[in-house]
């Protein structure tokens, strides 16, 4: 992948990284196929969005935030076994079902409010899911289990939430991972100019892969080191209650320059202080 292309958020599909006839696929098509569930980001996403001036939260937030998590899914299935595979419920398919599903509706609570969204999120997804697991697998026992690990990773992906499952911890770095500049771009037309706003702009892509010395690297490729901001606010801090931050790597690509995380952050933070105070002996 070229690390200086510029991704195109909406044209993101994670029907690509999945296989024909899998339990997977019939889930992602039967949410992409809901009037419902469409229904329900739109208007999470007029609530992000056009209320609250926040970022991306509707249909492509969903897309892309899947496909972040099946990727990374694809990359850890080499080295972690799923927990629903650990604990004898299911196979990989039925784990990719689970990461799926929680990735996609993890944001649809918005519709009711910022505050407390993920158990909103689990309110409306249940009833959602709940008939398309038992036509899935014809039973009530097996459709149930999946629901609960589905609804353990919706509720799972807010910040100070751990993941107890590797699967909520992938959909954690789904959503996590989804930083680049489109993503920010309308609130920022309408005049949202915060550090949240610009050091999004900043981020042009986010690179998912295995890694040299742990098994996930996440690069973030960036235009100026404002982008920092995001990686710590937003990117950092999802991996701390994932589960998995013993395990991932965090690269730095600053106009294709790649540099140690914590000397952009350095550099940042002494763009953004007052040339008259001395760093603390925390920002040294």
């Amino acid at each position: 992948m070229n690390t200086s292309e510029v991704i195109q958020r909406e044209n993101i599909r994670a029907r690509e990284l999945l296989n024909g006839e899998s339990r997977a696929l019939e889930m992602y098509q039967y949410l992409t196929g809901s009037p419902k569930v469409q229904s329900y980001l739109r208007t999470a996403n007029r609530m992000a969005v056009s209320r609250l001036g926040y970022t991306d939260h509707g249909p492509v937030h969903a897309e892309v935030a899947t496909w972040n998590a099946l990727k990374v899914f694809d990359i850890l299935e080499e080295t972690f076994r799923p927990n629903v595979v650990e604990e004898g419920i299911g196979d990989l398919d039925d784990a990719r079902l689970i990461v799926l599903a929680s990735t996609y509706l993890h944001d649809i609570g918005m519709v009711v409010h910022r505050n407390e969204h993920p158990q909103a999120s689990i309110n409306l997804s249940a009833p959602i899911l709940e008939t398309k697991l038992m036509d899935i697998y014809n039973d009530p026992g097996k459709a149930t289990d999946i629901l609960s690990f589905i609804l353990h990773g919706i509720y799972a992906h807010d910040d100070d939430t751990q993941c107890l499952t590797l699967e909520a911890g992938i959909t954690k770095l789904g959503d996590g991972c989804d930083l680049t500049k489109g993503r920010t771009k309308v609130p920022f037309q309408k005049g949202k100019v915060d550090i949240h706003s610009v050091s999004a702009l900043a981020i042009n892509n986010v690179i998912l892969e295995p890694g040299t010395d742990k098994p996930l690297r996440i690069t973030v490729d960036m235009d100026n080191p404002a982008g920092v901001f995001q990686v710590e606010a937003v990117l950092e801090k999802k991996i701390s209650t994932s589960g998995l931050q013993e395990h991932i790597e965090i690269e730095i690509l600053v106009n294709g320059n790649r540099l140690v995380l914590s000397h952009v952050k350095r550099l940042f933070r002494i763009q953004m202080a007052d040339p008259a105070e001395p760093l603390s002996p925390k920002e040294k």
